[in-house]
């Protein structure tokens, strides 16, 4: 049971422990899928930790693990995550999302792919360590030669469901962090307003309104590039509904490379930077990001942070040259 679990002593050292051990066991999922060395977790996972995936397939254990993932480690170049997010529970669960984007090459064969990955996480009774219990992937979209993953299942297809298809690994309003998690500990304020990013990211790319419709005030307004301007939360969730349907395959990456309270604590302003996967890095090897969104969320009565003004502005840049806060001011 987590600590504090009985709403009496839960404290901030409580949730950063946690939070801490779940981003550790977060970075070695993800080391063993990218180099196939899975030794770090094989005292971290539940005796019946499940990995689901609708390209890899389904197994139960760290060797069945291993082994779904293991093709996509002999060929990756190269892998990346972003987006990250976690919810910790009181009652000893917490979950977490994450996008991942990585390229597989044999010789002159090239294949790029973008993935949403949700990790479940458990607590012991006896103790304060997190154990990883359950992993779900499910691959967004994907270009280059198929030849490179005959491994998979089907590969997803730009024009989304088609006949045939199984049933998807991640199903949002039933599989995201914000619903399987339950009792939830807050977060501190900066990262809760960075995670919000993630959280609007996570609910536009999985066509889950409801979590998406949570991530608005009411008064919410601002520029939506192709969309123009829009003003009130009915008109911007109406609308990027309508614009979702025509983009299956929509993933968003980004990093949030600024954040800026103002001094009533109330409202927060940060810059989030778009990540296009097939020019992630400049000629340096530098981060290299292809857009920005500038975003003003507000602390509502509740206690949740929520976006109340965004403009999303292309154009290239790199951490050498962030954008300077621009907040009310729309070019869309």
């Amino acid at each position: 049971m987590y600590p504090g679990a009985d709403g009496s002593h839960s404290t901030k050292s409580d949730k950063l422990k946690a939070a801490g051990q779940i981003a550790s066991l977060r970075d070695e999922f993800f080391h063993g899928w990218r180099h196939g060395s899975w030794q770090s977790l094989s005292c971290s996972l539940t005796d019946d930790a499940v990995l689901r995936s609708s390209q890899h397939g389904e197994g139960r254990g760290l060797e069945s693990w291993r082994r779904l993932l293991f093709e996509d480690a002999l060929q990756l170049v190269w892998m990346r995550t972003s987006n990250h997010a976690s919810v910790v529970g009181r009652d000893g669960r917490a979950a977490s999302s994450s996008y991942v984007y990585g390229l597989l090459g044999h010789g002159e064969k090239r294949f790029l792919f973008g993935a949403t990955v949700i990790l479940r996480f458990e607590s012991r009774d006896d103790d304060d360590r997190w154990f990883l219990a359950r992993a779900l992937i499910g691959v967004n979209w994907c270009k280059g030669d198929l030849a490179l993953v005959e491994h998979w299942r089907k590969p997803p297809a730009d024009t989304g469901w088609e006949p045939g298809e199984s049933a998807p690994t991640i199903v949002s309003e039933l599989d995201s962090p914000w619903v399987d998690v339950g009792d939830v500990i807050p977060h501190e304020p900066e990262q809760a307003v960075r995670e919000l990013y993630s959280k609007y990211s996570f609910a536009i790319d999985q066509g889950d309104i409801a979590l998406l419709s949570d991530c608005y005030t009411n008064d919410a307004a601002g520029g939506f590039t192709p969309l123009g301007p829009l003003q009130g939360r009915h008109a911007i969730v109406g609308q990027l509904k309508s614009f979702r349907r025509l983009w299956p395959w929509m993933q968003h990456f980004a990093d949030v490379v600024r954040v800026e309270f103002e001094p009533d604590g109330q409202y927060a302003r940060m810059i989030v930077a778009r990540i296009i996967p097939d020019r992630a890095l400049d000629t340096q090897d530098k981060p290299l990001y292809g857009a920005h969104y500038q975003i003003r969320a507000r602390r509502e009565d509740d206690g949740e942070w929520r976006i109340c003004w965004s403009d999303y502005r292309p154009g290239w840049f790199t951490h050498a040259e962030l954008p300077e806060f621009e907040i009310g001011v729309t070019y869309a």
